[in-house]
């Protein structure tokens, strides 16, 4: 386990280092910027079977069986075991030290944003200035911005850590022991109980008479009436046979739990040699790119310098245009409603919004990258990669150091397998040999020979050593069934820890030892990515821009555009063809049968009617009609009154004629005649001609706002506008070009510099971006669990079920031998072959009876 830390704290402090650990470090806190990364298939990574030894007699262990018997009687709820674990860490945790609340700002333990630049603050933060609340640690719980700060558990339970663990009020330990306590205690029990056995069958021989009671049990002397074969001999002699087997069962089941140990070792010793290999390729992988980058950051950074130089338009102008639009509504919102053109304009103006601002954001945000994580971090991403190189290649000689020590103490482990073996071993062949022992003294208890005499008092050897051997083999169950209670907490332990390593190494390493838990990449747990994520920026920008069409993005805004130029003719359309129903009255007193255009209306003269004079008496004409053409320098407005101040007609014959310059005798006419003076002399197209003027006057009203908008527009500059594209009134205060002018002139620059950011990939730039991914996706450690789970594989299962089968093994061993010591000396009495005659005979025999007490006291 310890090798394994080093390890993943290795790994982790790679990623640290790599680009400014610094700020990579906070990754876990609040306001962090999500990323992920999309790496290419992994043959290094992949689920692929590892290599592992196989035991010569895995077909006969039975470690699955016997250690599910051990789970049976462990089984605990996962709150027992959490609090197994908060005990530790209070156990091991320097509360002096640790409950240190406020570190340096520029420390780094400095809990900080996931920029690595701003102090989280808790709503009870009272650290001084220069200071920062620092990371968690097994006193601190990770401090949350606006939370008030809180400890990982109650103060006072720290120091109570120690009592929870291996006190002696309900404690782990003392709970573990007791288990084993109660094997011991049966043992020396039963070792007791045997010692007054031994003292009252061999140095208490009073005891032996028939009127002495219970002591009578004691006695070697058999019953005067004999035995009855089957019950008393045969089958004590079978329970004697089935504790034989039972021991030869035993120590094959403990050989071949002790082969598991070996082979259970051997691929933890294994699995170990190949996580530091792994390491070793892992390191090899990460060096290559970094490598590779930092030979051309340099090169990489002035590439980006002149894509985004001259650059500031996208933005700027992207504002300028917004702001035209508003600008063009708030001087012409009166001529978009009259002409019905608001629709295609707000069409416009969000056609920007939606499809061209989204493609310029994309490229401003790769120009911002190459500016601001590319240009002006090459210094911090070169130094960030030289002391990563400097790590790696030091993280490099450590794997050899690793590699060395592992093989040390493989080596160690295999010279003790002999040893472990013989230890184990040795009590199982010692107590068969007593039994066969005993054995063949059952079997020849019947023999009258010397020898056959000397083999029938080994029963009485084997019954002595039985009780040794068998007390000492239940001690030894009971402490390997505490240690296999123990291996077994600590298998469901390692799930609590592995879950969330943030309690044990704080929120500083955590996400790293995390990562190699979860399959997440460290360079995202660590928000290295962040660090360097121009390249992700960049191929997240190329991916929005590179398949647009930016023209046909550009033409959803300049069509409605173009709409609105032809809508803006209504603007005068009304005004001329309210003129002209005027001017074309062609009434019997008001024969008025012009027609103007717009390409006419503002040059009047300029009408072909047909004539060149007017075909009415003009008022004030001295009786004449007046001529169409322009007489000097009329203005438009003139030339109309001129023409349609047409004479008036004579309502009666008196007072009504027409006005000359000489003095006139009378002022009379005939009826109907035409005059302009009198007053009979009526003016039936004087409201018609006053109509004319002032249709003609809101018409070039009208006519120059829609020449206005046609100038602010930009599609065509109208060619009978006198000012300028755009007027004085929206260059002043929005642009020097048209609206469309700006779109077109904005769409030329922004297709320019997207063609300039698709092509990156032939630049430096480019391949920076293929390094940066490379190295990357280097980071991917999902090979330490991989390597982990086999281990714990093979500790929880193999080693495990090993040990187990070496504990029952014992345990069936001393119960085997208690029982053999029984059989023993029962049957050294029963087994002697006396009947009741024979028995009688031999005490009343001095010599016999005499014989009989020196053989037996």
């Amino acid at each position: 386990m310890k090798s394994r830390s080093r390890l993943t704290r290795s790994l982790i402090f790679v990623s640290l280092l790599c680009f400014g650990s610094g700020q990579a470090q906070q990754a876990g806190f609040s306001g962090q910027r999500e990323l992920t990364l999309e790496c290419p298939a992994d043959d290094f990574n992949e689920e692929t079977e590892i290599e592992r030894y196989e035991g010569r007699y895995d077909r006969y262990s039975k470690g699955d069986f016997v250690s599910g018997l051990v789970r049976k009687m462990r089984t605990k709820p996962e709150a027992y075991y959490q609090d197994i674990v908060d005990s530790v860490i209070m156990l091991l945790c320097d509360v002096d030290v640790a409950s240190e609340r406020c570190v340096e700002k520029d420390s780094p333990l400095a809990a900080k944003d996931w920029t690595g630049e701003n102090c989280i603050t808790a709503t009870d933060n009272t650290c001084p200035a220069g200071t920062c609340e620092r990371t968690s640690n097994c006193y601190w719980a990770s401090v949350v911005e606006g939370q008030n700060r809180t400890t990982r558990f109650e103060p006072e339970r720290y120091a109570r850590a120690a009592t929870a663990l291996y006190g002696t009020d309900d404690s782990y330990a003392r709970e573990v022991l007791q288990f084993g306590a109660i094997g011991c205690i049966v043992a020396i029990v039963l070792l007791l109980l045997w010692v007054l056995f031994f003292i009252g069958r061999y140095f208490c021989c009073c005891l032996w008479v028939p009127f002495s009671g219970a002591c009578f049990l004691c006695s070697p002397i058999p019953k005067k009436e004999g035995y009855n074969v089957f019950v008393s001999i045969i089958v004590p002699v079978f329970l004697y046979l089935g504790a034989v087997v039972a021991i030869v069962v035993a120590g094959s089941s403990a050989f071949v739990g002790n082969e598991d140990v070996s082979v259970a070792l051997s691929n933890t010793f294994l699995q170990a040699d190949g996580l530091v290999e792994d390491l070793g390729l892992f390191l090899g992988r990460s060096r290559t790119p970094i490598v590779n980058l930092e030979g051309i950051v340099n090169d990489a950074a002035l590439d980006a310098q002149s894509i985004f130089n001259g650059t500031e338009f996208v933005k700027a102008d992207a504002l300028q245009i917004v702001d035209s639009f508003l600008g063009y509504f708030s001087l012409h919102s009166q001529g978009l409603n009259a002409s019905g053109a608001i629709q295609a304009f707000d069409s416009a103006s969000s056609g920007f919004d939606e499809k061209v601002t989204p493609i310029t954001d994309s490229v401003q945000d790769m120009l911002d990258t190459l500016e601001g994580d590319l240009y002006a971090n090459a210094d911090t991403i070169k130094g960030g990669l030289g002391s990563a190189l400097s790590q790696l290649d030091s993280f490099s000689d450590q794997t050899a150091e690793y590699q060395t020590a592992i093989y040390e103490y493989e080596g160690q482990e295999l010279g003790t397998r002999d040893v472990r073996r013989a230890g184990v071993m040795a009590i199982f062949l010692i107590s068969f040999f007593f039994a066969f022992l005993g054995l063949l003294g059952i079997l020849v208890s019947k023999k009258r020979s010397r020898i056959c005499h000397v083999f029938f008092h080994c029963i009485k050897i084997t019954g002595f050593f039985s009780v040794l051997l068998g007390s000492l083999s239940l001690v030894l169950a009971s402490v390997l069934l505490c240690t296999s209670f123990v291996l077994h907490d600590a298998c469901q332990i390692s799930d609590i820890v592995t879950r969330d390593f943030e309690p044990f190494v704080g929120d500083q390493v955590s996400p790293g030892a995390n990562a190699c838990f979860n399959d997440t990449n460290l360079a995202v747990a660590f928000n290295v990515t962040e660090k360097v994520d121009f390249q992700q920026k960049l191929d997240e920008g190329l991916e929005e821009i590179e398949s647009v069409n930016v023209t046909e993005k550009f033409t959803l805004v300049l069509a409605p555009l173009e709409d609105i130029q032809d809508l803006l003719g209504s603007i005068s359309d009304t005004a001329l063809s309210a003129l002209n129903q005027a001017t074309n009255a062609n009434q019997e007193l008001c024969p008025f049968t012009d027609v103007y255009k717009k390409e006419t209306v503002t040059s009047p003269w300029s009408l072909d009617r047909g004539t060149d004079s007017t075909p009415y008496v003009i008022r004030g004409n001295q009786g004449n009609t007046t001529s169409f053409d322009r007489i000097g320098l009329e203005s438009p407005t003139e030339y109309l009154d001129r023409i349609y101040n047409k004479a008036g007609i004579c309502s009666d014959s008196s007072n009504c004629c027409i006005e000359y310059p000489w003095p006139q005798v009378t002022c009379s006419s005939d009826l109907y005649d035409d005059c302009d003076a009198g007053d009979n002399c009526q003016y039936p197209c004087e409201p018609l001609r006053a109509g004319i003027i002032e249709g003609y006057n809101a018409y070039l009203q009208l006519r120059q706002k829609e020449l206005d908008m046609k100038a602010d527009l930009g599609v065509v500059c109208p060619a009978d506008f006198t000012g300028t594209c755009p007027t004085e009134a929206f260059a002043s205060q929005y642009s020097n070009l048209t609206l469309v002018g700006m779109l077109e002139d904005y769409k030329d620059n922004i297709v320019d510099t997207k063609d300039d950011l698709v092509n990156l990939a032939s630049t430096s730039v480019g391949e920076a971006m293929v390094e940066v991914q490379d190295f990357l996706c280097n980071m991917n450690v999902s090979f330490v669990e991989r390597r982990y789970d086999e281990t714990k594989d093979t500790l929880c299962g193999t080693l495990f079920g090993g040990l187990a089968q070496v504990m029952w093994g014992m345990w069936i061993l001393g119960i085997s031998l208690e029982l053999i010591a029984i059989l023993a000396h029962i049957l050294t009495v029963r087994l002697r072959g006396q009947s009741e005659k024979e028995a009688t005979w031999d005490l009343l025999s001095p010599d016999g009876r005499r014989a009989y007490l020196t053989d037996n006291c």
